[in-house]
């Protein structure tokens, strides 16, 4: 079979389980947020928990579903509890953070001193039970605590890129280890023995999520005065190469992965699929550049110049395109 005809029939199996699966899986959060709020006798705020679901929803099909299928299975029903458990932390820690909801000493407090922190308010409560319940889960506890220490401290530098002076490095260092500690805190809640090459996929893919959020989010972080890479961006070729760095790094961690080829093909696609986002916007991006030597002053675009519209056939086009390119290993 050619590869375009295994690349047709895995893309078409792949999307039509993610699209079933989000609506399952998105059900399924909200089943567990209710039973939290039951439990706790009180409720997220309408964001938070939508914020919870839809993430959830798309996240485990898309990311722990495709890591799961590397060892010849899915995510079992213990595993997306953990998953939920793990959005309701993320979630609410946001909250905290965005809102100024507790001070820094009690972020500090309810995060690395959870069995002596005394919980007042419903989402306190919520994020305790979900923490320790992960907290205590987890099998290699040095591991861990030393990824948690890594993304708290991105997490709160990155309250620095709001109206910042920060050099790009710092801002690139916020980056990675916001998306990529994120998405590695999730390989502890799996039952699976990932060796290094495996650590090294679920952190390079975080990097990747995270520019293309921040990508596809350059209207909104302009309104809100926050410095991203993207935001920068004064040439839309030379960011489109230093994303490329991350699809290297990540085709090349796919490659020294010692699962067999016939797996390691359908992750790598399945990762393509998420590299294409950032590679759209980029190209939209491009377009708005044309021949000049530098893009436009992002201030003075209209927010339709800046949005990413994925349902138009067009970016739907370029969305496989792009994914056929990258999916080969």
């Amino acid at each position: 079979m050619s590869y375009f005809f295994r690349f047709s029939k895995t893309v078409l199996s792949l999307a039509t389980y993610i699209i079933r699966s989000r609506k399952q899986e998105t059900k399924r959060a909200y089943e567990l947020i209710a039973a939290v709020e039951q439990q706790l006798g009180g409720t997220f705020q309408p964001a938070t928990r939508r914020k919870i679901a839809v993430s959830y929803g798309i996240y485990n099909p898309m990311i722990c579903d495709a890591f799961a299928r590397l060892h010849g299975r899915y995510t079992t029903n213990a595993e997306k509890e953990r998953l939920i458990h793990y959005f309701i932390c993320s979630s609410l820690f946001d909250d905290f953070t965005d809102h100024e909801i507790i001070t820094e000493e009690q972020l500090l407090s309810i995060s690395f001193n959870p069995d002596q922190y005394k919980a007042t308010t419903f989402d306190e409560k919520a994020f305790l039970q979900s923490h320790l319940l992960l907290k205590d889960f987890v099998k290699d506890k040095e591991a861990y605590g030393r990824i948690t220490h890594l993304l708290y401290k991105a997490q709160i530098e990155s309250k620095k890129q709001h109206q910042s002076q920060l050099p790009d490095e710092m801002i690139e260092q916020i980056t990675f280890y916001k998306g990529g500690f994120s998405v590695l805190l999730c390989r502890h809640y799996l039952d699976l023995d990932a060796g290094a090459a495996e650590e090294d996929c679920w952190y390079t893919i975080g990097t990747i999520i995270q520019l293309t959020n921040d990508l596809f989010d350059i209207y909104k972080d302009l309104q809100d005065d926050i410095d991203t890479l993207p935001d920068r961006m004064t040439n839309a070729y030379t960011f489109e190469q230093f994303f490329h760095t991350r699809i290297t790094a990540m085709r090349a961690a796919i490659t020294a992965m010692p699962h067999p080829q016939k797996e390691k093909e359908v992750f790598a696609l399945a990762m393509a699929g998420i590299y294409s986002f950032g590679l759209i916007a980029l190209d939209q991006l491009k377009q708005l550049q044309g021949d000049a030597m530098q893009l436009p002053d992002f201030k003075t675009l209209p927010r339709k110049a800046l949005i990413v519209d994925m349902e138009k056939p067009g970016n739907l086009v370029k969305w496989l395109r792009f994914t056929y390119k990258y999916a080969q290993i």
